[in-house]
């Protein structure tokens, strides 16, 4: 089993075509994870398949301010 890139993937092993293909996903997706500058993480297994990861922190989204929830827009009056 070899990680690399998704970068270096393309470089050295084929197109965008070809590793959506291999993932099952459109080569749309492929391009789009390039544009946006995701770390993902290409697995090549012994067998030759292949599997893409995303690598991000955990939590991945920070939390609001002291970690409230928001207050409502419209807060509910007593009926």
């Amino acid at each position: 089993m070899k990680k690399i890139t998704l970068n270096k993937y393309l470089e050295e092993h084929g197109t965008q075509a070809e590793l959506a293909a291999a993932l099952g996903v459109n080569q749309s997706a492929v391009s789009q994870m390039l544009r946006s500058g995701r770390n993902i993480e290409i697995t090549i297994h012994l067998d030759g398949s292949l599997e893409a990861n995303e690598i991000r922190p955990i939590p991945a989204r920070p939390r609001s301010a002291a970690g409230k929830h928001p207050e409502p827009i419209h807060p509910k009056t007593a009926a």
